[in-house]
């Protein structure tokens, strides 16, 4: 997983990325599905480019979580279009263990262990074309929604890289999604996602794609499954999703993540002070040992005025992983024999041990545990 972006823009930001670019010509494009309401033609110096065929390959991969954080009880999202943020609100089950994140807050509410995470986001380049500020709740969620088709009033039917990553729909096609953009790695050898956490969107709100992953699972999507391309799911217990014009608030502060912003977005900080902020941490995730696959190290200021942001220092690893269509193929009857017919909850730490003893005809069960 992988992030870069142009080093013009101040806050051009990554996701994920993978080992696909020996691929590209063996794997073919999977079908794709059509839905109003998010865009993703090419904006803001986005061009079409001869890494696009990576990129369509790239994006049928399908993504799995193994991070720490469980599937959260009463889940509640805020959505703040100044702020270019999203908040993720629940309880933590009984006996969970506390997570050491860097983008929660931990509080005790009746008893309860409640966690507060904060995401950074893209939202509409037209204000009034976001969702109306209310409240909704999850309406469906595609889990695996690979690079295809999708239909806007202002671009018409056009070729979107979804990236497989997450769909998840609160306002008839207006949804929490994967970055969309494109660039180059930091080693220059791979196209991967970032997030331009701005006003550059059709009306959804892009996310980078490990942030998407991890907010689906945590809000009752199982993202340790195996789905079918597109294929749509309505969530038993829909999280609600609060959309509104302001900051967004934590324990009296405004909110804020340690992620640049693009052109055009002003930080709290900058309205009220740093003293009046509650500045949350932020992680992007790299699937490759040596963290080649992440951003260079350009002068992008993080959340502190004046101090920039290295993507090294934000790094994690097995949090969230993809498999290309081919190794799911693999992946796919071992997991159905498996407890929930899931992949294990370290499924990310085993992956490359997995997709090879399948490969080999082994039992991954007794190779790699």
């Amino acid at each position: 997983m992988s992030y870069i972006g142009p080093p013009e823009r101040q806050a051009l930001f990554p996701i994920m990325s993978q080992r696909l670019a020996i691929l590209a010509s063996a794997l073919g494009l999977l079908a794709s599905s059509i839905l109003v309401g998010c865009s993703a033609a090419p904006q803001d110096g986005d061009t079409e480019t001869s890494a696009e065929e990576n990129l369509r390959v790239r994006g049928t991969a399908e993504w799995f979580y193994s991070g720490s954080l469980p599937v959260l009880e009463s889940p509640a999202i805020t959505v703040s279009l100044k702020g270019n943020t999203a908040r993720v609100t629940g309880y933590l089950p009984a006996n969970a263990e506390i997570p050491d994140v860097p983008n929660a807050r931990i509080t005790t509410v009746n008893g309860r262990n409640q966690i507060d995470l904060v995401y950074p986001i893209a939202t509409a380049a037209v204000y009034s074309n976001n969702a109306p500020r209310a409240t909704y709740a999850f309406q469906r969620a595609i889990p695996y929604r690979p690079d295809g088709q999708t239909y806007t009033v202002s671009a018409g039917n056009h070729f979107v890289t979804w990236g497989g990553f997450p769909f998840l729909a609160y306002d008839g096609a207006i949804a929490m999604h994967g970055p969309i953009t494109d660039a180059s790695s930091k080693s220059g050898s791979i196209e991967v996602w970032y997030l331009k956490r701005g006003t550059v969107s059709s009306g959804c709100n892009r996310m980078l794609g490990e942030h998407i992953t991890e907010v689906a699972h945590i809000t009752g999507v199982d993202m340790r499954k195996i789905y079918s391309a597109n294929a749509t799911i309505y969530p038993s217990h829909p999280a609600k999703v609060t959309v509104i014009a302001d900051y967004d608030k934590w324990n009296g502060k405004y909110i804020d993540v340690d992620y640049p912003t693009d052109v055009g977005v002003v930080r709290p900080g900058k309205v009220y002070g740093s003293q009046n902020v509650e500045m949350f941490g932020s992680w992007v995730a790299s699937e490759l040992p040596d963290g080649s696959d992440l951003p260079k190290d350009l002068a992008w200021e993080g959340g502190v005025s004046g101090q920039y942001y290295v993507f090294k220092d934000h790094a994690v690893y097995d949090r969230v992983c993809s498999l290309l269509p081919a190794e799911v193929a693999k992946v796919k009857p071992w997991a159905a024999k498996l407890p929930n017919a899931e992949v294990p909850a370290d499924f990310c730490a085993h992956k490359d041990c997995i997709v090879n003893a399948l490969a080999d005809g082994s039992d991954p069960s007794s190779v790699c545990y």
